[in-house]
């Protein structure tokens, strides 16, 4: 019985590191292109450099997107380490 508890434990302080979500930041009406823009970063574990646009603006120059159907943040980090995107889709 110990044991189990005693990987619990162990495990509990790498999975509090653990980050991982997504939200819509504004959604139109839907369009009929297809198109998708991607700004994605490393985020320092510090806290320095550059962040990803929220807006979306960029995201979209990046697809080349005149039109924005919906624009959507996604986070997956684990300790500091990983990604944060912005998604643009539109036409």
């Amino acid at each position: 019985m110990k044991q189990p508890m005693i990987l619990m434990a162990l495990l509990l302080p790498f999975l509090g590191g653990c980050e991982s979500y997504s939200w819509l930041v504004y959604e139109n009406p839907s369009l009929t292109g297809a198109k998708e823009g991607q700004q994605c970063l490393s985020p320092d574990p510090v806290g320095l450099g550059r962040t990803v646009d929220l807006t979306g603006h960029e995201a979209m120059r990046l697809g080349n997107i005149t039109k924005v159907r919906s624009v959507e943040y996604q986070v997956t980090k684990f300790h500091g380490f990983g990604k944060e995107c912005v998604v643009a889709h539109g036409e």
